[in-house]
C-alpha cells in the first residue's frame, strides 16, 4: 500500500521530495507561490513517533517550501498505518489522514479536512475491499448509500436526506476558514503600504511637528557626501519631503507601481529592489551635480526610488506581455505617458539626475531578481522528481 500510494500522487502530478527517510516521503502540487503538501509516514515510524518530533518535521518541511520561495504552504500528513490511536495522539492540532490498509480504510476525523488535493478518492478507490470508507471500529460504509463522518470519540450516523447538505455544509465552511487563514493578507500589498507609513510619519515629525532638523542631517548634497563623508545622506534622503504636496505626489506614485512589482516579485527582492534603486538614484545624483552641474543642491524625496519602480514596471511589460494585453494594458499607456510627462514638464527644482538614476537602476535589477527568483525554482525542481 505504501509504495502503490505514492505511485497515485505522481500518476496525479505531485512531485516528490527526497527526505532520505525510509519511513516517510514527502508530495506536493504548486501554484504560483503556494504549496499544498503530503507528508506520508509509515508504520515503522509511528510506533516510535512522538509528538514533538512530528511539530519537528513539519517545522522542517515548512521552511523547505518557504526558503524556495513559496509564501504559502498547506500541510497534510498521511498515516500510513494501523496504530489509529497512536496517529490520534501524535497528529492532534494538525491536519492528517489515517491510511489502515490492515483493514481497508480511511479514516478521517470530523474535524479534519473532507478532501485535500483530490487525494481521497484516489485512496478509497484502491483501497483493498472495495476502496470504502470505514469507522473507527472498522464497519465498511457505502459512500452513496450511507455517509459516515467519524468523530473522535463515536461515529454520527447521517441519513441519506440530509448527508449531501450536511456535506456540502461543512465543505463550503471549511473553504471559507481555510480561505481566511492562508490568504487574508494575499492580495495586500503589505510592503508597500508599510513603504508609505514609514514616510508620512517622517513627514509628519518633520513638517507638522517642526522637526527641520531632520531635513537638516538627512537631506543629500555632493559636498556632505564626497567632502564629509556622510554616506547615510543617501539612504536618509529617501524617506524626507518638503510639503504636502510633495510627499502627496510620491505617496500616490508609490502605491501605484509598488502595487504592481510587489505582486510580481518576492517581498525581500521587492525591498532589494526598492532600496538600491533609491541608493543608485543618490549616487547618480550626487556624481551629477559635483562632475557635469558644478552645483551644489539639496535633495530629498523618494521619487529615485519610485522611478526604479517605474524602471522595474517597464522591463517587467517588455518581458511578460502577457500581463500587458491581460491586466496592465491600461496601465502601461498611462505609465508610459507620465514618465514622458515627467521628463518633460520638469521644473529647475526637480532632480532629474535622481529621477534618471533610479529608472535605470530599476530597469536593471528587476530582470537579475526575477531571474534570481527563477533560478532558485528551477534548482528546487531539479531537486525533486516527477
Amino acid at each position: 500500500m505504501w509504495d502503490k500510494i505514492g505511485q497515485y500522487f505522481t500518476g496525479r502530478g505531485l512531485h516528490e521530495v527526497n527526505l532520505n527517510h525510509a519511513g516517510m516521503r514527502l508530495f506536493y502540487a504548486a501554484e504560483g507561490r503556494a504549496a499544498d503538501s503530503v507528508l506520508l509516514v509509515n508504520d515503522e515510524v509511528v510506533e516510535t513517533l512522538s509528538r514533538e518530533q512530528y511539530e519537528r518535521y513539519l517545522g522542517t518541511i515548512r521552511k523547505i517550501f518557504e526558503q524556495q520561495g513559496f509564501e504559502t504552504v498547506n500541510q497534510m500528513t498521511l498515516f500510513v498505518t494501523s496504530r489509529v490511536e497512536q496517529c490520534k495522539t501524535v497528529g492532534e492540532g494538525s491536519a492528517y489522514w489515517i491510511v489502515d490498509g490492515d483493514y481497508g480504510r480511511l479514516i478521517i476525523y470530523e474535524d479534519q479536512p473532507e478532501d485535500y488535493l483530490g487525494i481521497r478518492a484516489v485512496i478509497e478507490n484502491n483501497l483493498h475491499f472495495g476502496g470504502h470508507s470505514r469507522n473507527a471500529d472498522g464497519a465498511q460504509s457505502g459512500w452513496r448509500q450511507d455517509t459516515e463522518i467519524i468523530g473522535r470519540d463515536k461515529v454520527t450516523r447521517i441519513d441519506d436526506s440530509r448527508a449531501g447538505a450536511y456535506l456540502a455544509e461543512k465543505r463550503q465552511r471549511q473553504r471559507v476558514l481555510s480561505s481566511q487563514r492562508n490568504r487574508r493578507f494575499a492580495n495586500v500589498c503589505i510592503v508597500t503600504i508599510v513603504l508609505i507609513v514609514i514616510n508620512l510619519i517622517i513627514f509628519l515629525m518633520t513638517d507638522l511637528f517642526e522637526w527641520e532638523t531632520l531635513l537638516a542631517k538627512g537631506w543629500i548634497s555632493w559636498k556632505d557626501v564626497f567632502e564629509n563623508g556622510e554616506y547615510y545622506r543617501l539612504f536618509t534622503c529617501m524617506f524626507l519631503h518638503f510639503g504636502v504636496d510633495h510627499v502627496g505626489g510620491n505617496m500616490i506614485a508609490l502605491y501605484a507601481f509598488g502595487d504592481v512589482i510587489e505582486r510580481q516579485l518576492k517581498k525581500v527582492n521587492y525591498i532589494l529592489l526598492y532600496i538600491l534603486s533609491g541608493l543608485g538614484a543618490s549616487v547618480i545624483s550626487c556624481l551629477y551635480y559635483h562632475y557635469l552641474a558644478e552645483t551644489d543642491s539639496y535633495s530629498v524625496g523618494a521619487s529615485g526610488a519610485i522611478y526604479g519602480l517605474m524602471g522595474a514596471m517597464l522591463i517587467m511589460l517588455v518581458l511578460h506581455p502577457e500581463q500587458r494585453r491581460r491586466e496592465y494594458g491600461m496601465r502601461f499607456a498611462v505609465f508610459a505617458v507620465y514618465i514622458l510627462y515627467s521628463f518633460l514638464s520638469a521644473s529647475e527644482n526637480t532632480n532629474i539626475a535622481a529621477h534618471f538614476g533610479g529608472l535605470v537602476c530599476g530597469a536593471v535589477l528587476f530582470p537579475i531578481l526575477e531571474w534570481a527568483e527563477g533560478r532558485r525554482r528551477r534548482a528546487w525542481k531539479r531537486k525533486t522528481t516527477r
